[in-house]
């Protein structure tokens, strides 16, 4: 129940989009060790992991040749 409540509050503040697996997405992210730099990433969504409000999801892109997947919470 706590978790459902939550889950709603969050959506009121920032709504999420709908991901699905297959989809391009962009994501950008502030790293705060260097002056609050933006750093963007650009890939293929190839998994998602409904848990609630501890969603994940794996992103794969490749970079210099090799690919590389990042899970973003």
């Amino acid at each position: 129940i706590l978790n459902k409540r939550a889950i709603e509050a969050s959506d009121k503040e920032r709504p999420t989009p709908d991901l699905r697996t297959g989809d391009i997405v962009e994501i950008k992210l502030e790293v705060p060790e260097n002056r609050r730099r933006l750093s963007v990433y650009k890939g293929i969504v190839i998994s998602k992991q409904n848990a609630g409000i501890h969603t994940t999801i794996r992103i794969r892109r490749i970079i210099a040749g090799i690919g590389v997947e990042i899970v973003f919470p």
